[in-house]
């Protein structure tokens, strides 16, 4: 019989220990992230995110620290998956600052309806009340670095004053998020088509020039 190790010397190689240690890691993260969505943050226990990660809670702590630390990581995480988010939407944003706009906006809604940006505002909401200031400097990176950087690279040369830029910005995000509550909270789970046409035509007009 063919063991794991013997596997990986007959598809050519071995795994190095840096590469078994950033799939046990993505495999941990995953299982967080899982535990948040399905169980809720409050239910999201050491043992649980073990046992679903199939990771002993041992393994787990050698490479993480405490709980605290996994969650850390999760949050991490959606700074790097809406990060690649991001630089689709900015190699593949058209012309005109309608054109990026749309394109940034689907990339966004996409983000925002996966199951990690679900448990990153759970732990953002949560972390808020109990101020556990690791998280809370992550999600002002992800807010400053990311969204605001991202928007001014995409709109900095269509000479836009930065108050306009910042109020559709906002204008976006919120309406986004809301639109998202919205299909977490109704089991029909609504694509809203419309409303982010409406948002894509309302967003653009915030940045005209008269407007």
């Amino acid at each position: 019989m063919t063991g794991p190790k013997g596997a990986e010397r007959k598809a050519g190689r071995r795994r190095t220990q840096e590469e078994r240690s950033a799939t046990t890691r993505e495999k941990v993260i995953r299982a967080a992230i899982d535990c948040i969505v399905e169980e809720g943050l409050h239910n999201t226990t050491a043992a649980r995110i073990a046992a679903r990660s199939g990771v002993t809670w041992g393994a787990i702590a050698h490479q993480f620290g405490d709980k605290d630390s996994v969650f850390l990581a999760v949050v991490e995480w959606n700074t790097e998956i809406y990060q690649r988010h991001l630089n689709i939407a900015m190699a593949t944003a058209g012309a005109s600052p309608a054109e990026r706009l749309a394109t940034l906006i689907d990339v966004t809604w996409n983000y925002i309806n996966e199951p990690a940006s679900f448990a990153f505002n759970e732990l953002i909401i949560h972390n808020r009340a109990s101020s556990n200031e690791r998280i809370i400097e992550q999600q002002d990176e992800l807010s400053n670095k990311l969204m605001k950087g991202v928007w001014d690279r995409l709109f900095g040369g269509f000479d836009i004053p930065a108050e306009k830029l910042e109020t559709a910005r906002n204008f976006v995000l919120a309406t986004l998020q809301g639109l998202s509550l919205m299909r977490l909270i109704t089991h029909r789970r609504p694509k809203f088509k419309k409303e982010i046409a409406a948002l894509k035509q309302f967003a653009a007009r915030m940045l005209a020039p008269d407007f």
